[in-house]
């Protein structure tokens, strides 16, 4: 497949596919570089408020700019409403088909996937960024074992706080990830990505998930109140040190887990260096379950005796009474037990009934919402209705200094009497310092103030300059200007040059060559592609990316859809559509090219004939110390526009002969890609 997404984006091919989106391998043809298109399926697009949502969660997922992230490059939507998210291309499986393959994993090998993961989401957490969805299936694997995140907040514009049964696997597939404080609906924070990397610490250590079940409610009511496996019973290979990360991992209360990912880390770290150590207690779970009563009447458990010293005491006791008479029972002793019996277990029974109905009866507490009050003001108004346990947890936030921007739990509701109250208080917001924009194209300027951290939607103004003697897109100005503090508050201008304007003419129903002239007289250039219409060869029909009328920089490239619907011959050009199949041009000279000679016309009108000339590049690629490469290398010539030529992964220095065809209108490219990377980028001119 062939398709030009907004103008830059060539689409390759499908990589992979889910009930929310499609994902496309594909290059940016303004950088050179491949890239991964994820497309939102049309049944979300016609809903306002998920496309509000879906735009919100890509933007602070833009905000994230770390190694071990998938990089969001770019969001549009086409004329035809299909939206779309630009994301790096990452040449590797999914940890969920590594683990498929080859789990379960080694120790070394789990524990260096999990460090990177928790590098990924601590970075996120400081930006206050709680991912929600983290599973195998979101962790890629680069060629080379480099581990990226993807999905930042996209799972969360979907599932939002509820447990969907789909019959696509993918959202049961998440279920099994949730954390109970997820599968309850309630406020989830940072510990919730915790709880769903202990489950995949889990799996990629056994080869098995902890709950399983016939459906997501089943799943979800397993994390809430059921126990699992130890890690170490599946494999006695894990050190104790490991299973004891994953156990306080997966405490179903929040606060017994870890506190935050760089304590998490901190006994990864430690956990090889240290493997023999004490089992860590799993702590008592909060939860209504029922009390076991043992039956009535049940036998107490015999005491090991050994059987030297039983037949030793019955041979006493016979030779002891052998010729007493036979003892009396006594018939009464069976009654007096039995009433003793069920003398305990009536005190028992209601004494349980007194407690369990006291804890029922406990009147819930009324929780306020102090969001939006100092931390003084909402510890004091939090007191006086009787809650004492408070906790002051600090983040960046575009709230004022010292204000409560978040609780936990959420207010207001109502809660049992002496629960803990978290207050989340900004420290304000970030600052970063306006970096230096001028010079710079404008997607590439987008970008950048993404990665620091500004919301480009609610703090960017972008505004053209019409007839700058800039170049077309690049930015001339901002406001304020480079090296002012800046925060997430900050208002910026983003001034950008249009570059020299000029406007489209009339081209559809022109034969090509008064077209050609109409192009030249405004200052553009042109494409030719030829394909069968119902109107007069060589005229055209139609034209792309623009319409006539469309106000254009100078030089931009116009397409020219150009009848042709008898068969072409070998030899020049003329006006009767005998031109070959692909054309191009610009201000200075039209001309065609194709697998038959080549027409050039000069600016006076002549013509002479100039042959297509086949030229071999050698490509090569040096071995990066045996580890393995993927190598792909792409070629643009006279005939073909980013073929796949080479796709292979290499553990030595290799090389590789492309034969490329070049014209003077038409000089070839080779791009060189290595693990996703362009990495080698030069033209083939026709000589």
């Amino acid at each position: 497949m062939n398709q030009l997404l907004g103008g830059r984006y060539d689409l390759q091919e499908q990589i992979g596919s889910g009930g929310m989106a499609v994902v496309y391998r594909a290059v940016d043809t303004m950088l050179g570089r491949q890239v991964a298109v994820k497309m939102l399926r049309a049944q979300f697009a016609g809903d306002e408020e998920f496309v509000a949502r879906f735009r919100r969660e890509a933007q602070s997922a833009a905000s994230l700019s770390h190694p071990n992230i998938v990089n969001l490059y770019d969001v549009g939507v086409t004329a035809s409403n299909d939206y779309y998210i630009v994301m790096e291309y990452v040449d590797g499986p999914t940890l969920k088909d590594l683990i498929r393959e080859r789990g379960p994993l080694s120790v070394k090998e789990s524990l260096d996937i999990t460090t990177q993961i928790c590098d990924a989401l601590e970075h996120a957490h400081a930006r206050q960024i709680v991912h929600q969805d983290i599973k195998p299936h979101n962790i890629l694997l680069t060629q080379s074992g480099h581990v990226k995140v993807t999905d930042f907040g996209i799972a969360r514009a979907i599932t939002g706080n509820t447990i969907t049964l789909h019959h696509d696997h993918s959202v049961l597939g998440s279920v099994h990830y949730f954390s109970p404080e997820q599968a309850r609906g309630a406020p989830t924070d940072a510990k919730s990505d915790i709880y769903s990397l202990g489950i995949v610490m889990y799996e990629m250590l056994t080869k098995r998930l902890p709950f399983s079940g016939d459906s997501a409610v089943s799943i979800a009511l397993k994390h809430l109140r059921d126990d699992f496996v130890d890690p170490r019973e599946w494999n006695p290979e894990i050190p104790q040190s490991v299973e004891n990360i994953i156990l306080r991992c997966l405490t179903k209360a929040p606060e017994d887990r870890y506190r935050d990912m760089s304590a998490l880390k901190n006994d990864l770290q430690d956990a090889l260096i240290h493997p023999d150590v004490p089992k860590f207690a799993k702590p008592a779970q909060a939860l209504d379950e029922t009390i076991a009563i043992p039956a009535v009447g049940a036998p107490r458990p015999a005491e090991p005796i050994e059987e030297e010293a039983v037949n030793k005491k019955k041979n006493k006791t016979k030779n002891k009474n052998k010729n007493k008479p036979p003892k009396r029972r006594r018939w009464w002793m069976p009654l007096i037990w039995t009433f003793v019996t069920l003398a305990v277990i009536g005190i028992g029974a209601a004494a349980a009934y007194y407690v369990v109905m006291d804890a029922i009866q406990t009147p819930n507490q009324a929780l306020p919402d102090v969001t939006g009050k100092t931390f003084a003001q909402a510890v004091q108004i939090l007191k006086s209705d009787g809650f004492q346990d408070i906790k002051e947890q600090k983040g960046n936030n575009s709230a004022k200094a010292g204000t409560v921007y978040q609780q936990s739990p959420v207010g207001p509701t109502e809660v049992k009497p002496g629960r803990t109250i978290t207050l989340f208080v900004s420290n304000g917001p970030q600052q970063v310092l306006m970096p230096n924009l001028v010079g710079v194209p404008l997607q590439e300027a987008v970008t950048t103030l993404t990665n620091s951290g500004i919301d480009v939607a609610s703090q960017v103004t972008q505004q053209p300059m019409k007839n700058s003697t800039a170049q077309a897109g690049v930015v001339v100005n901002t406001t304020p200007q480079a090296g002012t503090p800046i925060t997430s508050t900050t208002q910026i201008v983003i001034q950008y040059s249009e570059g020299q304007m000029t406007t489209v003419p009339t081209l559809v129903g022109l034969p090509l060559d008064q077209a050609i002239t109409a192009l030249k007289n405004a200052n553009l250039k042109y494409q030719v592609n030829y394909a069968q219409y119902p109107v007069p060869d060589n005229y055209v029909f139609a034209i792309t990316p623009y319409h006539s009328g469309d106000t254009v920089p100078v030089g931009t490239t116009i397409g020219l859809s150009v009848a042709r619907n008898s068969s072409p011959s070998n030899g020049v050009g003329n006006s009767t559509g005998n031109t070959p199949s692909n054309s191009t041009g610009n201000t200075a000279s039209g001309g065609t090219v194709g697998n038959s000679p080549t027409q050039n016309t000069t600016g006076n009108g002549a013509a002479t004939t100039v042959s297509p000339k086949q030229e071999i590049v050698n490509v090569k690629v040096t071995d990066n110390r045996g580890k393995p490469i993927a190598v792909q290398v792409y070629k643009t010539d006279a005939k073909d526009t980013n073929q796949l030529m080479v796709n292979q992964t290499i553990t030595s220095t290799s090389d590789w002969n492309i034969r490329v065809l070049v014209t003077p209108e038409r000089p070839g490219q080779i791009m060189v890609y290595e693990n996703g990377r362009l990495v080698q980028n030069y033209p083939v001119p026709y000589n």
